[in-house]
């Protein structure tokens, strides 16, 4: 079955670009194209894409409130921002809003395409340029304030669910992945959330972006 892929974005000549592409795929097909926030919301949820690639930068509603609000109403989405900001900010938003992909529109197509494939198997992915600046900004407060590395105080199994979990993967996949008992691994999901000082799946994958663990 091909990937199913919504487009949102106000520019038509990136729309247009995008549909190109991506239509010159045989495993994707475009089935939806948002001009603003708010049909992109709707959109979703009457067209339910494995897919949505949606601005950051749109009328009506901005890209961010567009995820949380096409994931609300088609869970099964997953959410791939191209957007032409790099700020951390930006990307820490969409990610808490529940981004999986943060791609720059400077992308080559290549980098797009492996972008919809990586999100749509559940995995996260960062455009290159988003993910050193993260990991340049983490260097530079370990550095500048000395502070201490969590992830040291991990197993050798925590980073391994960690790395998994930061992926994308439930607690019942990595169970079966590692032929652990699902109370195992969720008891190792505690372990890694305290000692790292987490709170959030959101703050589990940005602490693995900056760590360079994921891309």
């Amino acid at each position: 079955m091909p990937i199913r892929v919504e487009l949102a974005d106000d520019h038509t000549l990136v729309r247009q670009g995008l549909r190109r592409i991506l239509e010159s795929h045989p495993g994707l097909v475009v089935v939806a194209e948002a001009t603003t926030g708010l049909e992109a919301v709707e959109l979703a949820r009457h067209h339910q894409p494995d897919v949505a690639i949606v601005d950051v930068a749109m009328t009506e509603l901005n890209g961010i409130e567009a995820t949380a609000q096409i994931l609300r109403h088609s869970p099964r989405t997953a959410v791939l921002i191209l957007s032409m900001h790099s700020n951390e900010r930006y990307v820490v938003r969409a990610v808490k809003a529940g981004a999986r992909g943060y791609l720059l529109k400077d992308a080559v197509e290549e980098e797009l395409i492996l972008a919809i494939q990586s999100v749509q198997q559940g995995k996260s992915f960062f455009s290159p340029a988003v993910a050193r600046i993260f990991q340049n900004g983490y260097a530079r407060d370990v550095q500048s304030r000395k502070v201490e590395d969590r992830y040291e105080l991990l197993t050798e199994r925590e980073r391994l669910i960690y790395q998994l979990i930061a992926e994308g993967n439930s607690n019942k996949d990595i169970a079966a992945r590692l032929n652990l008992s699902l109370h195992t691994v969720e008891t190792h999901r505690a372990h890694i959330m305290e000692k790292m000082d987490l709170h959030t799946a959101a703050e589990l994958v940005l602490s693995a972006v900056r760590r360079g663990l994921i891309c």
